[in-house]
C-alpha cells in the first residue's frame, strides 16, 4: 500500500494552505476580538474569495479561557448562516487560531 507524503495528509486532513492574510487577534478582550471577526466576515478586506489565518493568544497556566472556543463557536455560527466557507482550527503557529475560507461576492 503507498504511503501519503506529509503534505498529501496535511492537505487530505484539512490543515490549511497558505492564508492570503492575517487577522491578529492576540492580545484583545473577546468582545474586541468577536468585533473585528464580525468586521471581517461582513466587510472583507480582499475582494473574492480570500483566506485568512485568524490568530489568537496561547493558554496561560491560571489565565482562564483563552479566545479559541468562543471564536469557534462565532465561526461555526457564521459558517450555518452562510458567511463563510469552511474554518479548520490552526496547530502549526504559536498560540493557535482558525483557517477560514470567506465567501466572497
Amino acid at each position: 500500500m503507498p504511503h501519503l507524503d506529509p503534505e498529501q495528509a496535511r492537505h487530505l486532513l484539512g490543515n490549511a494552505p497558505k492564508p492570503d492574510a492575517e487577522l491578529d487577534l492576540r492580545g484583545l478582550a473577546l468582545p474586541a476580538a468577536l468585533e473585528k471577526i464580525e468586521r471581517l466576515v461582513i466587510q472583507p478586506a480582499l475582494p473574492g474569495p480570500t483566506r485568512y489565518a485568524i490568530r489568537i493568544d496561547p493558554p496561560v497556566p491560571g489565565g482562564g479561557e483563552t479566545l479559541f472556543l468562543p471564536v469557534g463557536r462565532y465561526l461555526l455560527e457564521a459558517r450555518r448562516r452562510g458567511q463563510i466557507g469552511r474554518f479548520t482550527p490552526l496547530s502549526d503557529i504559536p498560540g493557535g487560531g482558525y483557517f477560514v475560507d470567506l465567501i466572497g461576492d
